[in-house]
C-alpha cells in the first residue's frame, strides 16, 4: 500500500480555524507541518458480529497535521480540509464559510 498525504513534513501552510469569541473563520498563517497523521481503515467486519460497530464493516481515510508553531504531539492537530498551502486560497475559502454561516 502506497499512501499519499496532501502535505508532507516541511511544507509551509495556512489553516482556517474558527477563531473565539468572533466566531468568524480566519486565516493563520504561514506554519510548517511537522506531523503527518493517515489513518486507513478498512475492514470487511467479523460476520455474525453485528452487535458492535467496531466488528462491522468499516472503510475510512482520514489525515490529521500537527504544525511546529502550534505543538507536535501535544498541540493542535488540523485536518487537511482545512489546510492549503498558499494564502490566497485559504482566504478564499474563509471567507466562504464566514458567508455560508458555518
Amino acid at each position: 500500500m502506497r499512501i499519499k498525504t496532501k502535505f508532507s513534513n516541511g511544507d509551509t501552510v495556512y489553516c482556517v480555524n474558527k477563531m473565539f469569541p468572533t466566531d468568524s473563520w480566519l486565516v493563520i498563517g504561514p506554519m510548517t507541518i511537522g506531523q503527518v497523521r493517515a489513518v486507513v481503515t478498512d475492514s470487511p467486519g467479523v460476520e455474525g458480529k453485528e452487535a458492535f460497530s467496531n466488528y462491522m464493516e468499516q472503510c475510512n481515510y482520514e489525515e490529521d497535521y500537527m504544525c511546529v508553531e502550534t505543538g507536535i504531539g501535544s498541540g493542535r492537530a488540523y485536518r487537511s480540509n482545512r489546510l492549503f498551502s498558499d494564502r490566497a486560497s485559504a482566504e478564499a475559502a474563509a471567507k466562504e464559510l464566514n458567508r455560508a454561516g458555518q
